[in-house]
């Protein structure tokens, strides 16, 4: 960590083919019934971030 708070000690990365499906994932039914399980404090605490990019995809 070179700025910033050390919170969070793990970061898990997903890449999906468009930004719309991964809006489409959050949005899904299945996501937001685990995700209101995770709120009622069945797990820890989440920071949640969409960013839209490139191929990340190393070659």
């Amino acid at each position: 960590m070179l700025e910033g708070t050390d919170k969070y000690h793990r970061f898990v990365v997903i890449e999906f083919p468009s930004l719309e499906q991964a809006v489409a994932c959050h949005d899904s039914r299945a996501y937001q019934e685990a995700s209101a399980r995770r709120k009622q404090g069945a797990a820890g605490e989440v920071a949640l971030i969409i960013v839209e990019g490139g191929d990340a995809t190393p070659t």
